[in-house]
């Protein structure tokens, strides 16, 4: 065949094109490897910033995050964990990172947006979709202060497990600025059942034990003294002598006044 060519063409022309389609496939060769170089190294920080999630350290979750996502920007699992909700400007990340993504992950992406505009004190003005607006709309109402509504999600559209352990968090802290002890121990055991890793975890299996009539005295004592001494137990012990009386001969040995709490 290579014979026919040469002697259609030339070898000199011949030559050339065999040159010009092998430097073609080099190209292309390089190009495959690139990416999978790429996709490689965004994969394992991707990894590691969701084993950073998994121990709670934030910091790490977004440091690890960014690195991936400038691997893979138009990965949505990269650019949501690199996420810092605190950062005002993580709003015009989420902008970029929504019109990157393919469309069909767009709304997991808006749905971030829009709760990184409730966690800033605003109300979104687009809707999201499914268990998300659900998430959003309960949080929007959580805002206006009083006792957590009941939160009621879709069966057919679950919300996103970041917005879920958001509002977990969210719910407990509008129980615990009440004196609804019932509102308290189940917004506690929601958070429990979803963030099993929260760093405050001992606190709050602290409360969902102290406000359970089914748990007994020596089952709560040795829980409590499992808590690092300092600010936090004390704050956590003092709110629960109010809430939980019948608790008394528990805590009262480790409330502040007695030093035991320092």
């Amino acid at each position: 065949m290579i014979g026919a060519l040469i002697d259609q063409w030339g070898a000199r022309n011949v030559g050339i094109a065999m040159l010009v389609l092998a430097l073609v496939i080099l190209v292309i060769a390089a190009i495959i490897a690139y990416e999978a170089f790429t996709r490689g190294m965004g994969i394992l920080a991707l990894d590691r910033a969701q084993s950073a999630a998994l121990a709670n350290d934030r910091q790490a979750a977004v440091a690890h995050g960014r690195e991936a996502l400038a691997w893979m920007p138009a990965e949505p699992a990269a650019g949501v964990i690199a996420v810092d909700l605190s950062d005002a400007t993580a709003k015009d990340h989420l902008t970029r990172l929504e019109l990157r993504v393919p469309m069909k992950q767009r709304p997991q992406v808006a749905a971030l947006a829009a709760l990184h505009q409730v966690h800033h004190g605003g109300t979104p003005a687009n809707a999201v979709s499914g268990g998300d607006q659900a998430v959003i709309a309960h949080l929007v109402k959580l805002a206006q202060g009083g006792l957590p509504p009941p939160l009621t999600l879709p069966d057919s559209e679950p919300a996103q497990a970041p917005l879920l352990a958001y509002v977990a968090q969210a719910r407990l802290r509008a129980a615990w600025a009440t004196d609804d002890r019932e509102a308290i121990r189940a917004t506690a055991g929601e958070l429990r059942l979803l963030m099993p890793n929260h760093p405050e975890i001992r606190g709050v299996e602290a409360v969902l034990m102290a406000l359970s009539p089914s748990v007994p005295d020596t089952a709560l004592a040795p829980h409590l003294n499992l808590i690092p001494r300092g600010t936090r137990r004390d704050l956590i012990v003092l709110r629960l002598a109010v809430l939980a009386p019948e608790r008394a001969k528990v805590l009262q040995p480790l409330l502040p006044a007695t030093g035991a709490g320092k």
